[in-house]
């Protein structure tokens, strides 16, 4: 199995507007750097984080792409990427903002466009906040179904025009559960025909993807899931990606992805600490789980 990690958390973030160090931290900062720090902890894959490259406005050179590609290279790793997802709206009913996010998708994969080779993985959100909150709303089933329906059509046909624009290949693409209803992000997926599916554990275990038992849907699912995101939900702190141990995870789950022999990326979402508290609880819970050895 190959364990990565998210290498950008709060704590990269916060780094970079150190009040002693200034506008030159943040200008200086090299995504490179991060992935390199990870890779030389044990990590097997990064995952990068797309909206770092808008929201930020973190410069990606074609030197960055580069090193990216070197340490690849160097050290073995894979690589997967995650579109971006703050603000992002693809099910979005007004049009304006539906295709002002597919063009924030395509410019973000525009970014990378040379590095896409080297990246086996783009994991995307059908949809956002908007569509959580209306799914969540007290509206009567026929009626929910209905807007179901709705938000499943508006986010195949922006993916369709991510799609067509970027000329990805279509099965690099994972579609993430999030809150919306699991059976629609199947729907979703069967639509688009080609896309895989990306299943977050803790979004499932706390109740985002409806009333789904994970070990279920994944024994289900695993033929058509292509990467993992491995964390607890810790409802009790508030937490929807927490350490392995700290929540409501199921250790069966280990079980079913080592019996299939899951060949995909399996990625933490999570601090390098919450990470390194993770890999221990799968060592002592799943010790047949060949697992990389991580430095301090």
């Amino acid at each position: 199995m190959r364990f990565g990690i998210t290498p950008i958390n709060i704590d990269n973030i916060t780094s970079m507007f150190d009040k002693d160090k200034g506008l030159s931290s943040f200008l200086n900062f090299r995504y490179s750097d991060v992935v390199l720090d990870a890779v030389e902890m044990g990590y097997q894959h990064c995952e990068m984080t797309l909206d770092l490259f808008q929201i930020l406005q973190i410069s990606i050179s074609d030197k960055e792409i580069q090193k990216l590609k070197n340490i690849k290279k160097t050290h073995d790793i894979t690589y997967s990427a995650h579109l971006p997802i703050w603000s992002i709206e693809l099910a979005s009913p007004n049009r304006f903002i539906r295709e002002a996010s597919v063009e924030s998708l395509i410019d973000s994969y525009k970014k990378l466009k040379s590095l896409e080779p080297e990246i086996d993985v783009f994991v995307l959100h059908p949809s956002g906040a908007f569509v959580a909150e209306i799914m969540k709303a007290d509206i009567e089933e026929k009626y929910k179904k209905f807007i179901s329906n709705l938000f499943i059509n508006l986010a195949v046909q922006s993916v369709k025009k991510f799609i067509k624009e970027t000329k990805i290949d279509k099965t690099k693409i994972a579609i993430e559960n999030i809150k919306f209803p699991f059976e629609g992000t199947l729907e979703i997926i069967k639509k688009l025909n080609g896309p895989k599916l990306c299943i977050d554990t803790a979004h499932a275990l706390g109740g985002y993807s409806g009333e789904i038992d994970l070990v279920e849907i994944t024994k289900e699912n695993l033929d058509l899931t292509c990467e993992i995101h491995l964390q607890d939900f810790n409802a009790g702190k508030g937490a929807d990606h927490a350490a392995l141990g700290t929540g409501n995870f199921p250790v069966e789950f280990l079980k079913v992805i080592y019996d299939y022999d899951f060949k995909g990326p399996i990625v933490f979402e999570l601090s390098f600490e919450q990470a390194k508290k993770s890999l221990s609880f799968i060592k002592n819970h799943a010790p047949e789980i060949k697992l990389p050895e991580i430095k301090s």
